[in-house]
């Protein structure tokens, strides 16, 4: 089976497929309009490559997995999953399309961002992984292109819970060794090892080390063969102390040496938050309203161009 092309019809006429949004190692998201009404949703599932495996059966299972796992999940920081159906052999997810880009694009479009608004999102995003943890799941993926942001107000949203796996804090478990380079702790390169929240620990503390220094941190295997982690300040001076030392004891190699909950990690960040000014744009009658980080250079109305 090859993808879907524009114009397919999918649940006897429900979603009509848009266009391609974008491809994952084993998934394909759509753009696609729900009808009746035509408000668009985005809806995953397997790549044409994946379905043509020997050993689909096995993915099929996983992505099934992923797609009960988030619709079991109703947090504001946390993709919404609206429906879970098959399409002949095929199970897809239809979820909220967020228009907007993901973190990883917004920080390298603005040259970097403020320590303050970085801490902002790295805060919603630690919200919304306590509480998939508290669900008994690790997300196993976390990303700077993994975290989207809503356009309209500038919400994080975790996404791609492609990898998010079942846990039991500090047991020894068999989980696949997938992962991101920079992102993975050493942990997560075994296929045996005690896994916890403290795997995501490391992933969220080195997305905050990508969002404020544009830089990629040293995947975890150099860095057990003796690469030193260059410290988050070297490469950004407008990083505080604090921050520079929240993200090093994040990233410690050993897990037992990183802060074993994602709340305990948050606490050293500095719990002040940014100043905030009403900026209002529109006409007379003031129809349109935003909040604006007070910083001149924020380029208004220039965010991503969404089709």
């Amino acid at each position: 089976m090859s993808n879907w092309k524009p114009g397919t019809r999918l649940q006897n006429g429900r979603y009509e497929i848009h266009k391609v949004l974008g491809y994952g190692g084993s998934g394909i998201t759509y753009r696609a309009k729900e009808h009746p009404y035509g408000h668009p949703v985005a809806l995953k599932t397997l790549n044409a490559t994946i379905q043509n495996k020997p050993d689909f059966n096995k993915h099929q299972e996983q992505f099934i997995q992923e797609a009960f796992c988030l619709a079991k999940c109703n947090h504001n920081h946390v993709i919404k999953v609206h429906n879970v159906c098959q399409e002949g052999h095929i199970w897809c997810m239809v979820m909220d399309y967020i228009a907007g880009g993901n973190l990883k694009q917004y920080v390298n479009y603005k040259h970097g961002i403020s320590q303050d608004e970085a801490i902002k999102y790295i805060q919603q995003i630690g919200s919304a992984l306590t509480y998939i943890h508290e669900q008994g799941f690790i997300h196993r993926d976390v990303k700077p292109s993994n975290i989207m942001l809503r356009k309209k107000d500038m919400q994080a949203i975790l996404i791609d819970f492609g990898l998010a796996r079942e846990f039991v804090q500090d047991k020894t478990q068999i989980h696949t060794n997938y992962r991101t380079e920079s992102f993975a702790p050493l942990e997560q390169y075994e296929l045996t090892a005690k896994r916890g929240s403290y795997t995501d620990v490391y992933a969220l503390a080195a997305t905050l080390y990508y969002v404020l220094t544009l830089k990629l941190p040293f995947p975890a295997p150099f860095r057990q063969q003796g690469a030193n982690l260059i410290p988050p300040k070297q490469h950004n001076p407008h990083i505080s102390d604090t921050v520079n030392l929240a993200i090093l004891k994040g990233m410690e190699l050993r897990s037992k040496k990183r802060p074993q909950l994602i709340q305990e990690w948050l606490k050293l960040l500095p719990k002040k938050k940014p100043k905030v000014v009403e900026d209002v744009i529109g006409d007379k009658l003031g129809k349109s309203y935003s909040i604006l980080p007070k910083r001149s250079n924020y380029p208004r109305q220039k965010f991503l161009k969404i089709p």
